[in-house]
């Protein structure tokens, strides 16, 4: 009988449809250098799978939860914060908060700007 449970679990768990939700993979690096010539070291990368092509907005703000960023840039189907405020100059090092909205979520965390 326990075999006969196990295997009927795993049969449910193995068709069941992959989530179809809007998910943050990952943000990297959480520590990222404007001014460095790397790309991959001079913005914070926000990685995500959106399977609903639902619209995404990624907001930044200061600690002092004023906006500093909205509507990121993209490259190669992903966004990217440069370290730059909504008119194009370089913000301070220090620690922002995103913010990213995506159907039904909302999601947060920090990332450091090193100067």
């Amino acid at each position: 009988m326990r075999n006969i449970v196990s295997t009927f679990c795993l049969s449910a768990l193995l068709a069941a449809p992959l989530s179809a939700a809007f998910t943050l993979t990952t943000v990297s690096p959480r520590i990222f250098s404007p001014n460095a010539g790397n790309n991959l070291v001079n913005r914070a990368w926000f990685h995500y799978t959106n399977p609903d092509s639902c619209e995404v907005t990624i907001r930044i703000f200061a600690l002092n939860g004023s906006l500093v960023r909205r509507n990121l840039d993209y490259e190669a189907g992903i966004m990217y914060w440069n370290g730059k405020d909504q008119n194009g100059a370089m913000v301070k090092g220090g620690i922002y908060i995103y913010q990213i909205e995506a159907a039904d979520k909302v999601l947060t965390g920090t990332v450091v700007v090193a100067k």
